[in-house]
């Protein structure tokens, strides 16, 4: 039990042994976080333009995401406050979350809104979410030929086209954060392991001179 202590103990001070590498590390999350904020602030706009122009888009979608960016930051500030290897492998496969799911998941959506708003795209459906029946429709019409009549039985879908593109390229910076974040997370746990294996070996080495000492007196 004592000697799990000690581990755990220079594990953390493997970490403070490298200040730089924890303040990139940390950098980074607080970049995270505030990305996260921006982009919770932004698409909470977006859906609210969305209502008040009555149009229909991915709400809630681009929120979690965002929330998602913010939570992963504060994780990363989290490791780098307190030295935690667990908080830091958990900083680095959030990172790895939002590579490969939560930004290509904005990027999509905002896409989509997008395409719809600028091709002025309206849509309808004969059935609801929670009461969907065997023989359903949806439909999608775009272009300025719809009439009046079409118009007032469908929705028009999309919404601001700048709110969805500083969304992508806010997306796109994230994307290039977590990349970063990922190599720099990396290589500061490869860090503490590489210097707690020295340390180890470093207080076991008199113990396995002794051990031999005595093997060659008992001979």
């Amino acid at each position: 039990m004592v000697s799990e202590m000690n581990i755990v103990s220079e594990a953390r001070r493997s970490y403070n042994s490298a200040p730089k590498m924890v303040n990139h590390v940390k950098k980074l999350a607080e970049g995270h976080c505030l990305l996260g904020v921006i982009m919770l602030f932004l698409a909470a706009t977006a859906d609210y333009l969305s209502s008040r122009n009555k149009t229909i888009r991915l709400s809630g979608l681009e929120e979690c995401c965002s929330f998602y960016f913010l939570l992963t930051g504060i994780i990363g500030l989290a490791g780098c406050t307190t030295s935690r290897r667990g908080l830091i492998a958990a900083f680095l496969l959030m990172c790895l979350h939002s590579i490969f799911i939560f930004v290509p998941g904005i990027v999509i959506a905002s896409s989509f809104d997008i395409h719809f708003y600028q091709h002025e795209c309206w849509g309808s459906c004969d059935w609801h979410l929670l009461n969907i029946p065997t023989s359903s429709r949806c439909q999608i019409l775009c272009g300025e030929g719809l009439s009046t009549n079409q118009k007032g039985q469908m929705t028009r879908l999309g919404t601001d086209v700048r709110v969805d593109a500083v969304m992508i390229a806010l997306a796109i910076f994230e994307l290039l954060f977590s990349i970063v974040t990922v190599i720099a997370s990396a290589r500061l746990m490869c860090l503490s392991d590489s210097r707690l294996r020295d340390k180890v070996r470093s207080e076991l080495q008199p113990l396995n001179e002794m051990n031999a000492v005595k093997v060659d007196d008992t001979r």
